[in-house]
């Protein structure tokens, strides 16, 4: 199998937060070989850097000529770069090849990494393809003071203008508000790219993943602007999948798209798995309400966003009118169906709920899960306030939270006027679910 190669060239992070194992990591997750020549060791971890061992320029000379003679490096992504010697040699050696130019000039917990910023200035930025400063990086190259966007499009103008950098992303999410703006300069015209803030303490990394996932992207074909695009999807999955490692502040997790992907691969086998024991099991009619059920399965809780990570049933899970229970193939993820919206919700309070169901209640079916050991709690839909479509699911959710502190596995309602009397309940594993139902439908003698 052949693949595209990127490389990587900055220090060797023994946290495994940044530097070029997070930079391969990321161009391995789009599908590109990541190769990497390392400027420094640091001996470092969540809570800061201890102590920083540079390299020699003759070393680092020596690691770029060997990956140079066997590989066809099509792009290069940058990070830290102490000192005017090596700069000199990455830019001496890569001149010819498309370099993403990450300026690492503060460490996450302050340290200074670049010895000598005219240097790095005159040497190497004005060999990048793209630049990729946050704020204070941003503010360090144009001299500008940026507390807002339109100060960072002065400093996304003046870096191109004094560097003749062909494209500078300057990344807002050190600026206040909501949103974080990025803004994008080509020379001739401004991008500018807004995106819901996520709340996140664990984002070491982040500007390093960003910058090697555009390289690996160019990588492969895709011009600044598609790169830019794709990559900027991208590190919102690993912004929000920040790994809580160590005791200070974790890296975020490079591999994140590609891990909820299989996740979901995983979830569409199982829901296949799901409705063969479905339809094959015997009398299974007889839990299915009058309104049919369906069920909901997520990737893993901690990866769940909204309901694009959860999966139903397209045409739900049907009783026959001579008895057969036939589901509605295939699972499709983000359906806005009740299961889906209470799973999220679920999910949004903290349970490690994986898989939902919807069945039809009967109080000796209350009892059975009583039973086999699950909790389980009465919902009075007669309080439901009046609200929009849609809206149920949250406010069972809030309400049971409020009454009891908890969200029970079982939840269940004796109905209301237009209104079937329901159970809801939720496991940790589909298997469990199928367990669940088993027992039920062993225990239950209507």
């Amino acid at each position: 199998m052949k693949k595209k190669v990127s490389m990587a060239v900055g220090g060797f992070d023994t946290g495994g937060g940044a530097g070029i194992e997070s930079d391969i990591k990321a161009m391995e997750s789009v599908g590109v070989h990541g190769v990497g020549a390392i400027t420094a060791i640091t001996s470092q971890n969540t809570l800061g850097i201890r102590e920083i061992l540079p390299v020699s320029p003759k070393f680092l000379a020596s690691q770029l000529s060997a990956i140079l003679e066997d590989f066809d490096v099509r792009t290069v992504k940058t990070g830290m770069i102490l000192d005017a010697d090596q700069m000199k040699v990455v830019s001496d050696l890569l001149y010819h090849k498309p370099m993403v130019v990450d300026p690492v000039i503060y460490a996450k917990d302050g340290t200074k990494l670049i010895g000598d910023l005219d240097a790095f200035k005159s040497i190497l930025l004005t060999k990048a393809r793209v630049v990729t400063p946050n704020v204070p990086e941003a503010e360090a190259l144009s001299g500008e003071k940026i507390r807002s966007v339109e100060d960072s499009r002065r400093a996304a103008k003046k870096i191109h203008e004094t560097y003749s950098v062909p494209l500078v992303v300057v990344k807002g999410g050190h600026l206040q508000g909501e949103e974080v703006v990025d803004v994008v300069y080509d020379g001739s015209s401004y991008l500018v790219l807004k995106f819901p803030r996520i709340e996140q303490r664990h984002t070491h990394g982040t500007g390093s993943v960003f910058a090697s996932l555009m390289a690996a992207l160019m990588a492969k074909g895709l011009d600044e602007y598609r790169a830019l695009e794709r990559a900027s999807s991208l590190i919102k999955d690993a912004i929000y999948s920040g790994l809580e490692i160590g005791k200070g502040v974790g890296p975020v997790d490079p591999m994140a798209r590609l891990e909820i992907e299989a996740m979901k691969y995983r979830v569409f086998e199982e829901m296949r798995e799901f409705a063969d024991f479905v339809e094959r099991r015997e009398n299974f009619h007889r839990l299915i309400p009058e309104v049919q059920s369906n069920l909901a399965h997520g990737v893993t809780p901690n990866y769940v966003r909204g309901l694009q990570d959860i999966a139903t049933f397209r045409g739900r899970i049907i009783k026959r009118w001579d008895g057969r229970v036939v589901v509605g193939l295939p699972p499709v993820f983000g359906y806005p169906t009740h299961t889906a919206r209470l799973l999220l919700s679920i999910i949004q309070k903290g349970e490690t709920a994986d898989t939902l169901m919807n069945i039809r209640y009967d109080s000796t079916l209350v009892g059975i899960f009583r039973k086999i050991g699950y909790d389980v709690v009465e919902v009075d839909r007669t309080k439901e306030p009046p609200h929009g479509e849609g809206k149920t699911m949250g406010w069972l959710v809030e309400y049971v939270y409020s009454e009891y502190g908890r969200i029970p596995n079982v939840i269940y309602d004796r109905g209301a006027v237009g209104k079937e009397a329901m159970i809801r309940f939720w496991t940790s594993s589909i298997q469990e679910m199928m367990d669940s139902l088993d027992s039920l439908l062993k225990e239950w003698k209507p």
